[in-house]
């Protein structure tokens, strides 16, 4: 049954988790310094010259966990006749979100600002992605498990 409420939670956190390749997370602005910004797939000056220069490789586990919830999202619109391991990948997607999100701000914020000496600003819509996703995420499981002691109750009564 593909038409549950659950999944259409987990196709909105699968199209965030495409978005975030489209928006910047983060915004490092200094006149002396510099303009960076951090996407997911890296980070871009927006200076003719820049000063600091990332590699292509900088920005790999940010990809690598936006691909991951993703796939873990549609692999769970798919797992409807198993409940009990649709609540458990959820959960293990809400994990991931909350993995990005910390490794954002306490590994990519921190090492960016060392590096430009520039304080980063979070006024952007991709750093909201990923927290719409973890409540979509929960949403999601909420439903699960209600569908979950629905038919454990039906199964009672017979």
């Amino acid at each position: 049954m593909l038409q549950r409420i659950q999944s259409l939670y987990l196709a909105i956190v699968a199209i965030a988790c495409v978005l975030l390749f489209f928006f910047p997370l983060a915004n490092y602005f200094n006149e002396i310094q510099g303009n960076y910004k951090l996407f997911i797939y890296g980070v871009t000056s927006m200076d003719p010259e820049p000063k600091v220069q990332f590699g292509s490789l900088f920005t790999l586990p940010l990809i690598a966990l936006a691909i991951i919830s993703f796939l873990l999202s549609i692999l769970t619109i798919f797992q409807y006749k198993k409940r009990v391991l649709q609540m458990r990948i959820c959960s293990f997607n809400i994990l991931i979100n909350i993995v990005f999100i910390m490794v954002v701000f306490f590994f990519y914020a921190t090492k960016i600002k060392t590096l430009t000496q520039i304080e980063p600003e979070y006024n952007y819509f991709g750093m909201v992605l990923p927290l719409i996703s973890i409540v979509l995420l929960l949403l999601a499981n909420n439903a699960i498990r209600k569908d979950e002691s629905l038919v454990k109750s039906s199964d009672r009564l017979r």
